[in-house]
């Protein structure tokens, strides 16, 4: 959520009342890390069984941010300027800028060092799928990282939508996108794809038996980086051989470190990230009903609903 602070915590030392802050969903935990939930989403347990106690209660932190006024961890606040941007290009920022970013550092997480492949400015990653609003927020990300992009889909529609939004890195031959139904199995993918340095995977859990994930694995080069994120469940093959000859490193990463946030407030503040593509629309809190199928129905990349109190 966006929204200015009206009470704080005697151990705030530098948030004042009045300013500007994005809250994080993602906590953990105070006396253990390894306790965490997404705020008012998932609560840390199966079937969303609260399992940590500082989501039990109703003095916890046990209600989201749908409402007027939200309650949240002084770690989660996120103080974040009036202006985006640099020099000419600089501009008032929005709230609906700053929720573009909480859906941009999701992905974020799985690109940085911290679990992520470490991506590096000049090195190529193949992203898959990267219609949707997570994994196509992956592709806008790595390309301001200095990346070179390959963008898998199964949607026509999602990947020209993707190339029109991002159309100046398609035409300096930094993204190019690969629609995945064109090719009958792995190895044509894989040839399709092209030598890469770094595989991310945000894969849905409809997507369990896809042979995506074996061409992308197979296109790493040697000491090849790939992280997996994504909500499947079910297990998936993995080609063992190369693998181990080519020394590939797997990692799996859940959303991103305190750091990244940070880190993705300062890209946008001197304008490497860009916050005004795509589209938005709002609802206020009595619409929760039509918000929540308006927000299904437009779940793409770079589109985005949200509630306005």
């Amino acid at each position: 959520a966006v929204g200015r602070i009206v009470a704080l915590g005697n151990d705030a030392t530098t948030l004042r009342v009045g300013d500007l802050v994005l809250t994080d969903i993602w906590m953990h935990a105070r006396d253990d890390p390894t306790q965490r939930c997404l705020h008012g989403v998932y609560q840390g347990g199966p079937n969303g069984t609260p399992v940590t106690r500082f989501v039990q209660d109703e003095d916890g932190w046990r209600h989201g941010s749908w409402a007027q006024y939200v309650k949240v961890p002084l770690e989660n606040c996120y103080r974040v300027p009036d202006v985006i941007g640099a020099g000419v290009g600089a501009l008032r920022a929005e709230p609906v800028h700053w929720l573009r970013l909480a859906q941009m550092v999701v992905p974020f997480g799985g690109l940085t060092g911290d679990g992520g492949v470490d991506l590096r400015p000049g090195e190529s990653i193949v992203i898959a799928p990267a219609t949707g609003a997570f994994s196509g927020s992956a592709v806008e990300v790595a390309l301001a990282m200095g990346a070179r992009v390959v963008a898998l889909g199964r949607s026509e529609e999602g990947l020209r939508r993707l190339e029109d939004g991002l159309r100046a890195y398609v035409e300096a031959g930094r993204l190019r996108t690969i629609r995945m139904s064109e090719y009958a199995d792995a190895e044509s993918l894989k040839t399709a794809i092209g030598r890469v340095d770094c595989y991310l995977d945000i894969s849905p859990h409809t997507a369990a038996g896809s042979f995506h994930f074996k061409a992308c694995l197979l296109a790493l080069g040697v000491r090849g980086r790939a992280c997996l994120m994504g909500g499947i469940h079910d297990d998936i093959p993995i080609p063992h051989g190369a693998i181990y000859r080519n020394d590939l490193r797997i990692t799996g990463k859940w959303m991103y470190e305190r750091k990244a946030v940070f880190d993705m407030i300062k890209m946008a503040e001197t304008g490497v990230l860009d916050l005004t593509r795509g589209e938005s629309w709002s609802f206020g809190l009595e619409d929760w009903d039509a918000a929540l199928i308006h927000a299904e129905r437009h779940a793409r990349w770079g589109q985005l609903t949200f509630f306005e109190p």
